[in-house]
C-alpha cells in the first residue's frame, strides 16, 4: 500500500527570542495564552534561544505591546531579547527545520519502563529501538519536548506500571506520543481523540512508523464508547473545564484521570472544576502543573 503523504502544513508564525534560563517557563507560559503550537529551545552562551510556532491568526504587534507592559510590571527587566517573527508558508522549510532537531529523553530511567527516547527528526533507522519513538511531527503538533508532555508521559507510565489498565483514553492526542506510551506499557485498548484532522493524520502516520497497532483514532469524544480505567489529557485549562462532565462520565468507577497542560496559576481553577474526584497526586514543574485524580 503506498504511503499516504501529509498535506502541506498551514501557514504559521515563527517567533524567536533570547531569554535568561530562569525566564524561559514564564515566557512559554505567556505564549501559551496566545495559542502557542509548539516550541523548541537551545542553550547558547548568551542564554536560551527560544523558537515558538503560533497560528496564522497570531497578532505580533499586539503581542509585543503585551510583552512591553508585562516587562514594565516586572520592574522594566527585559525578558524577550531580540524578539522577532516571520510568517512561514514554504513547506520545504518544515524539512529544513526537522533536520535541526535532536533525540531527547522523554522518560528518565527512574520511571517504570524508562529510559525512553523521542527521535523527532522524521527519519527511520534500518533497525528500530523498541524504547525510541520516531516522530514525524509537523510543526503544528510539537515534538514532545514541552514540560507537560514529559509530565504526562511520566505519570502515564507510572500509572500503567501500578494498575496495568487494560484500556486508556488520550484526549487531545496531537502527534500520538502519549497514546503510544500507553500501548507500549501494556494497554490492550487505546483510544486517541483530537478534533484537528491534521493531528489525526500525523498521529496515524506516527503509529505506522513505530509499528504500533491497536490504537483507535477519533475526532470527537462523543464517538467513543465505553468507560476507561485510565484517561490522560494534556490539553489546557479551558478545554478541561469545558469537558469536565464528559471526561468524568468516560472514567470508570475507581479509575484514574491524568490532567495537565495547565499553568501553575490555573491549578486551583482546575481543582475546583474536578472537585468531585479525589486528588491522589499533583506536581508543579517549571511553571506547569499536573494532577492525578481518582473517581470514587
Amino acid at each position: 500500500m503506498p504511503r499516504k503523504k501529509f498535506s502541506a502544513p498551514r501557514p504559521f508564525h515563527q517567533l524567536e527570542a533570547e531569554l535568561a534560563p530562569r525566564d524561559l517557563d514564564l515566557a512559554i507560559g505567556l505564549l501559551y495564552q496566545w495559542g502557542i503550537l509548539s516550541s523548541q529551545t537551545r542553550r547558547r552562551r548568551s542564554g536560551m534561544q527560544l523558537s515558538a510556532e503560533l497560528p496564522k491568526g497570531f497578532r505580533f504587534e499586539a503581542f509585543r505591546k503585551v510583552v512591553q507592559r508585562w516587562e514594565r510590571a516586572r520592574g522594566g527587566k527585559k525578558v524577550f531579547r531580540k524578539l522577532r517573527r516571520r510568517l512561514i508558508r514554504d513547506r520545504s522549510w518544515v524539512r529544513k527545520y526537522q533536520r535541526t532537531l535532536r533525540p531527547f529523553a522523554l522518560l528518565p530511567a527512574s520511571v517504570a519502563g524508562g529510559p525512553w527516547i523521542v527521535d523527532p527528526r522524521g527519519k527511520l533507522p534500518s533497525r528500530r529501538d523498541p524504547k525510541t519513538l520516531y516522530i514525524e511531527a509537523g510543526l503544528a503538533f510539537g515534538t514532545g519536548t514541552h514540560t507537560t508532555t514529559r509530565l504526562a508521559a511520566e505519570y502515564l507510565a507510572e500509572a500503567m506500571g501500578k494498575s496495568g489498565a487494560a484500556s486508556v483514553l488520550d484526549l487531545g492526542c496531537g502527534t500520538g506520543i502519549l497514546a503510544m506510551v500507553a500501548r507500549k506499557t501494556g494497554a490492550k485498548r487505546v483510544v486517541a481523540v483530537d478534533n484537528d484532522p491534521e493531528a489525526l493524520s500525523v498521529a496515524k502516520e506516527n503509529f505506522r512508523r513505530n509499528g504500533v497497532r491497536g490504537i483507535a483514532l477519533h475526532a470527537d469524544l462523543e464517538e467513543v464508547s465505553g468507560r476507561f480505567p485510565l484517561i490522560v489529557s494534556n490539553i489546557g485549562l479551558n478545554v478541561l473545564v469545558e469537558l469536565q462532565g464528559a471526561l468524568v462520565r468516560k472514567l470508570a468507577p475507581g479509575g484514574h484521570l491524568i490532567l495537565t497542560g495547565l499553568l501553575y496559576k490555573d491549578r486551583q481553577a482546575l481543582r475546583r472544576a474536578y472537585r468531585g474526584l479525589k486528588l491522589i497526586r499533583s506536581e508543579n514543574r517549571q511553571g506547569w502543573s499536573i494532577f492525578l485524580l481518582r473517581k470514587p
